[in-house]
């Protein structure tokens, strides 16, 4: 007899396609085998961790997500969802308790996601594409804790209309030299459109070998690579991309086009992403192929968590990183996640400049693979003997602290492995890392990543879920695109991470690079000039964690508008996500137009915009949301700021004199009230000078911050002075 005959089997209704993000109901039915469900058996009906589909909700019928069940059997049930209720990575789990009675064979329980019979709207799918999502159905069917998977349904998760169009390309080229530029369509959660079919416009802007209209073909899959684009002049380039049918318009990237483009090139990657092999979405080979075709990265890495890698998906993984790997076109990583708890030294991510390498895990928790006779792949559950298993190796690794669901434990640190460590990921934007590290003397550079979950290294839109910040990435400043020229880079620090914007930053420290360590005389002369990817509101200079300076000091602002925005988060660990829905009302005066700032996905925003209310939805882990919006009225005009974070009023005269700044529990928690900024511009360049340095070594690093709320933050210069420099010099 079958296991379906013994323990059943499940189906949905309806079967077809889901689009992502859509409000709909689904039936999920669960029909018994011959052993059926005792008195005190249970039901789990589960979806992968990474999963944002609304969380079901069995008490308040009008409400979104409400969700019933019912059984055709002799028996009452219980239901209940929490998140952690079945094995990973099954975690987002309905468990429905069998009491008073029992199932038979061929009784049915059917879970009704968006039941709309009490008002409700409807089950919010989940918003990123998944050609095989499962409802995953398991029986408890004799009441013993122990549950059997059945045959369950697997539905695809489709793209959502075309909402706009991505465009970027390389941040240098000589003149004439080969460049490329690539175009995507996007739906409003950030998928590629796949079957886009319409037409683009392109507005080159002084290059060569771009057509001035495009129509996309089924090949392309919504997004298209278009090849030889040259500069054909030395200046920032910046190409406008619209489409026919009124999507959203796109600039891309800047191109700086240098008479000679001589040294370090700028290579632009996505450092961190799982698949389904592990918590994520997707096989790994669709991993590598989306960071190149669709996101357009020069790099990638592929981290699945140790405890989830079997030898099987370790060879696969091996595997596809060095089938997509081509120097001088696309690197692609082999290496892994060392998941240890954080008291054990948390979450690194291991890169091997070879095609192979061990995988020494934290623990084999999921994995039923024992070790290896010959000990090449002993576990390490420990961080001290990971970096004794790794120090020296062949395979030339490099580890990289990583800020995810667990954070890594600062307290233990190898300068020869660890030259850098992770400052934002699609889990947040951590500058308090960045600053831990620097206050215990680390010499480290700074890179951001995504730790995508949802099939899309390079672009990873944070969607409704515990993430709460796009991913973002990684320049490196690299003699070759290589494994090997980018892991120099790295161990070099000749990098700098962004929130996922190509800021193009040109910087030097007495004409160092950054990431360097020398020794000066004196304080050194720090240059830098910035292409944004939108004006750019202000640069800072830090010496260690202290604010040296601000280009330019007097930030340029509007005099009929304001910007109140919010940050921080809950603590540094996995609960990290502050929720700050809520209000601002005028008293005294009125608001003119306003919209959103930095935002980061379509389930945040603003949402009733009156004359004297503006309400919203909006949650931070670390980085900042906010709004822009016109004001009229008297100096005496009160503006009230209520949310579930912290409350606060101000007076109009207030916020016009300077910049209010309340802070708020939690990490870095904060409110801002102040007039807008309006930018320096697009192209940006200024010097730094520390007048007041004193002899020692101190690390020199800068933030740049756009208009839009996009960031970067630079490597460190580690500056050994052996005198203070005069003042005025």
């Amino acid at each position: 007899m079958s296991a379906r005959d013994l323990h059943g089997w499940a189906e949905i209704s309806p079967a077809g396609p889901i689009e992502a993000g859509s409000t709909g109901t689904w039936r999920i039915t669960y029909h018994a085998g011959e052993r059926g469900i005792d008195d005190g058996g249970s039901i789990k009906f589960a979806w992968r961790d990474t999963s944002d589909w609304g969380a079901p909700q069995f008490s308040e019928p009008g409400a979104a997500d409400f969700a019933s069940v019912a059984t055709t059997g002799d028996a009452v049930l219980r239901a209940a969802y929490e998140r952690q209720r079945y094995i990973r990575p099954w975690r987002r789990c309905v468990t429905v308790d069998v009491f008073d009675g029992w199932l038979r064979q061929g009784d049915t329980v059917t879970l009704t996601l968006g039941d709309t019979s009490g008002g409700s709207p409807g089950s919010r799918a989940q918003t990123f594409i998944n050609d095989t999502f499962e409802f995953r159905v398991a029986v408890d069917w004799a009441g013993a804790w122990q549950y059997t998977v059945v045959p369950s349904p697997v539905v695809q998760v489709t793209g959502g209309r075309p909402h706009r169009v991505v465009a970027v390309g390389p941040s240098v080229a000589a003149p004439g030299s080969p460049g490329w530029l690539g175009v995507r369509v996007e739906d409003r959660w950030g998928n590629v459109c796949r079957d886009f079919a319409g037409r683009i416009e392109l507005d080159a802007d002084g290059l060569s070998g771009l057509p001035e209209r495009y129509t996309f073909q089924s090949a392309d899959g919504g997004a298209r690579r278009f090849q030889d684009v040259r500069a054909t002049a030395p200046r920032v380039h910046r190409v406008t991309v619209r489409a026919e049918d009124g999507l959203e318009a796109a600039t891309a990237n800047p191109l700086v086009c240098r008479a000679s483009q001589g040294g370090p090139q700028p290579y632009w990657g996505d450092l961190h992403g799982q698949s389904n092999e592990t918590v994520g979405t997707g096989p790994v080979s669709a991993h590598f192929t989306y960071a190149r075709d669709v996101a357009f990265a020069d790099f990638a890495g592929h981290q699945g968590n140790d405890l989830q890698i079997t030898d099987a998906i370790w060879d696969e993984i091996k595997r596809q990183a060095n089938g997509h790997d081509e120097p001088g076109r696309y690197v692609a990583f082999v290496g892994w996640e060392w998941s240890g708890n954080t008291p054990s030294g948390g979450d690194r991510n291991v890169y091997y400049a070879a095609a192979d390498g061990p995988l020494h895990r934290s623990s084999r928790v999921l994995v039923g693979d024992p070790p290896r006779a010959d000990g090449a792949d002993a576990d390490a559950p420990h961080v001290r003997d990971l970096y004794a298993a790794l120090r020296g190796h062949a395979a030339e690794p490099l580890i990289i602290p990583h800020m995810g669901g667990r954070r890594a434990d600062l307290r233990w640190h190898d300068p020869e492995l660890e030259p850098v460590i992770e400052v934002l990921s699609e889990w947040g934007e951590f500058e308090w890392f960045l600053r831990e590290a620097l206050e215990r003397e680390y010499q480290v550079g700074f890179v951001c990543g995504s730790d995508d979950h949802k099939g899309r290294p390079g672009t990873a839109n944070p969607g409704r879920s515990t993430f709460g910040v796009n991913g973002g990435l990684t320049c490196v400043l690299a003699d070759e695109l290589s494994r090997e020229g980018i892991l120099a880079a790295l161990r070099a620090r000749r990098c700098y991470g962004t929130s996922g914007a190509r800021i193009h930053v040109e910087a030097s420290a007495d004409g160092h690079p950054v990431g360097a360590a020398f020794q000066a005389p004196a304080a050194p002369h720090i240059s830098v000039s910035v292409a944004g990817t939108a004006p750019v509101e202000r640069i800072d200079c830090f010496r260690g964690t202290e604010l040296i300076a601000t280009f330019p000091e007097r930030l340029p602002r509007a005099g009929d508008r304001v910007r109140v925005s919010w940050a921080g988060a809950r603590n540094r660990d996995r609960q990290r996500m502050l929720r700050w829905d809520g209000s601002l009302s005028i008293a005294g005066g009125t608001f003119g137009a306003a919209e959103g700032w930095a935002f980061d996905s379509a389930a945040e925003g603003l949402e009733e915009m009156g004359r004297d209310r503006i309400t919203w939805r909006s949650v931070t882990t670390g980085d900042a949301d906010g709004l822009l919006v016109g004001v009229e009225g008297p100096d005496s005009a009160t503006l009230s700021f209520q949310s579930g974070v912290l409350q606060h009023r101000a007076t109009l005269g207030e916020v016009r004199r300077q910049p209010m700044t309340v802070p708020g529990p939690g990490i870095d928690t904060r409110l801002v009230m102040e007039m807008a900024p309006t930018g320096s511009g697009l192209e940006i360049a200024t010097t730094f000078l520390d007048s007041a340095a004193s002899p020692g070594r101190h690390a020199y690093w800068l933030r740049i911050t756009q208009i839009d709320g996009a960031k970067a933050w630079l490597s460190p210069w580690y500056v050994t002075i052996e005198r203070g420099r005069p003042a005025g010099r």
